[in-house]
C-alpha cells in the first residue's frame, strides 16, 4: 500500500508541476517597468529589500555576475504575489574554498547559470512577498510557477537549469514546504545569529545591563582599547570618495570568505545611502580622517540587519576593530528604534559573545535534470558551515 501511495503521489506531483495555476502574470527585467502601485501594495508589509528604492539601488550597481528579474501574479486584476530574482553565473570556486581534494574537484567541475529567488548580496527571505491575508501555500505554489516561467524565458540568454529560493527561517519553513512537490530540496546553511533586544532597551547602557558581568566587562574592554589607540567611532556619510574607501575595505574581507556567490561593485554603498535614507547607516572607526574599518546597518521594520563590513586586517591584528564594529551595530539598532539585531551567518563566536543566538536557516534548491539534483545536494553538503556556540551572555530573568 505504501508503494501504491508513493506512486500515486509521484504522478500527482508530476501533474502539478505541469499544470498552470490559472493566475495572470507580468514579468520585467527592471523594477522601473513594473506597475509601481501594484508592487508597493503587495510588498507593503514585506522586507525593505523588496522595496523599489532598494531594488533601484542594486539595479544601478549590480554584482557583475547577476541580473535582476521581477514578476507579479494577479487574480481578478488584483496583485497577490511579487517576486524579485537574480539570474547569476555561479562557478564552484564561488561556493567553496579548495581545502580538500573533494572540494577542489567539485569546485573545478561545477558551473551553473542559476536563478535565485531572493538576493545573493543579502541574507534573508528577500525575494518573496504575498498580499495581506493571501493563502501562503497557494502563494508558494505561485512562486514555483513564476520561477519556472522566468527560467524558461531566459533560454535565449542562456540555459538556466538550477533554481534557488533563499533564505528560509522559522515558520516560513513549514509554509514553504509545498515547493517540495515541485522537486525543490531543502538544504541547511549557516545559522543567522540573532540578538533579541526587546522594546525596553533604548540605550547602549541598557543593553550592557542585560549582560552578565563577564561579558559586559569584555565589551567595555574592547571600547577602552579602541579609545586608547586614539581611534574615533562615528557615523559616515557615503559620498563617492567614501564609497571607494569602503569598497576597498570590504574587498579585504570578501577575498578571505569561503563562499562568494556575488561581489559588490563600486557605487553600491553610496546608492544605498541615497536610496534608503534613514533606513541605512554606516559606522566607521577612524584614525584622524582615515577609515580603518566600517560596518553598514539596514533597518528592516523592527529589525536591524548587520550588513556589509570591511576593515584593515593589519590594523585589526593589533586592535579589536572587528569586535568594536559589531558593537556599533547594536548602537545603530538602538538609535534606529529596532528591537532585534540580525548579525548574519559568519564569525559566529564573537556574535554569540554579544548575546546573539543561532536561528537555523535553509535554502530550497532544484535542478531541472533529476539526476543532477543528487550532484547538487552533494555539492551543497560540502559547502562549509559552522555550528554556532552556545554562550550564557544575557542575565537569566
Amino acid at each position: 500500500m505504501k508503494i501504491v501511495k508513493s506512486v500515486k503521489d509521484k504522478v500527482q506531483r508530476h501533474k502539478e508541476r505541469h499544470s498552470s495555476l490559472d493566475y495572470q502574470y507580468i514579468f520585467s527585467d527592471s523594477v522601473d517597468f513594473v506597475k509601481a502601485g501594484d508592487w508597493d501594495r503587495v510588498t507593503a508589509n514585506s522586507t525593505v529589500f523588496m522595496s523599489r528604492d532598494y531594488l533601484q539601488a542594486i539595479e544601478a550597481h549590480p554584482p557583475e555576475n547577476t541580473r535582476q528579474r521581477y514578476a507579479i501574479a494577479y487574480t481578478d486584476g488584483e496583485p497577490v504575489v511579487a517576486i524579485a530574482c537574480q539570474v547569476a553565473e555561479i562557478g564552484g570556486e564561488r561556493l567553496m574554498s579548495s581545502e580538500s581534494k573533494v572540494r577542489s574537484s567539485l569546485a573545478k567541475n561545477y558551473k551553473e547559470r542559476i536563478i535565485v529567488c531572493g538576493n545573493l548580496v543579502s541574507s534573508g527571505l528577500h525575494g518573496v512577498a504575498f498580499s495581506e491575508n493571501f493563502d501562503e501555500e497557494t502563494g508558494w505554489r505561485i512562486v514555483a510557477e513564476l520561477l519556472y516561467k522566468i527560467r524558461r524565458g531566459e533560454k535565449l540568454n542562456g540555459k538556466v537549469d538550477f533554481a534557488m529560493i533563499k533564505d528560509i527561517k522559522g515558520d516560513r519553513l513549514q509554509s514553504s514546504s509545498v515547493v517540495e512537490r515541485f522537486s525543490y530540496r531543502k538544504i541547511q546553511t549557516d545559522p543567522d545569529m540573532v540578538l533579541e533586544l526587546g522594546e525596553g532597551v533604548t540605550s547602549f547602557d541598557a543593553y550592557l545591563s542585560m549582560l552578565t558581568s563577564k561579558y559586559r566587562g569584555r565589551v567595555k574592554k574592547i571600547i577602552k582599547s579602541i579609545e586608547q589607540a586614539g581611534f574615533e567611532c562615528r557615523k559616515l556619510t557615503v559620498d563617492e570618495e567614501m564609497d571607494e574607501r569602503l569598497l576597498s575595505l570590504y574587498l579585504q574581507v570578501e577575498r578571505k570568505s569561503k563562499t562568494r556567490l556575488a561581489t559588490l561593485e563600486k557605487g553600491y554603498f553610496q546608492g544605498l545611502d541615497q536610496k534608503l535614507g534613514d533606513s541605512f547607516q554606516c559606522h566607521g572607526i577612524l584614525d584622524g580622517e582615515d577609515v580603518l574599518g566600517f560596518i553598514s546597518v539596514i533597518k528592516d521594520g523592527n529589525e536591524a540587519i548587520a550588513y556589509y563590513v570591511g576593515f584593515d586586517y593589519e590594523v585589526n591584528e593589533k586592535h579589536p576593530l572587528y569586535f568594536r564594529l559589531l558593537q556599533l551595530v547594536i548602537e545603530s539598532a538602538i538609535d534606529m528604534g529596532c528591537h532585534k539585531v540580525l548579525f548574519g551567518r559568519s564569525a559566529l563566536e564573537p556574535k554569540a559573545s554579544l548575546g546573539a543566538k543561532p536561528v537555523d536557516t535553509y535554502v530550497w534548491v532544484r535542478h531541472r535534470v533529476p539526476v543532477v539534483n543528487f550532484f547538487v545536494r552533494k555539492l551543497f553538503r560540502n559547502i562549509p558551515f559552522d555550528d554556532a556556540p552556545e554562550r550564557s551572555v544575557v542575565k537569566a530573568k
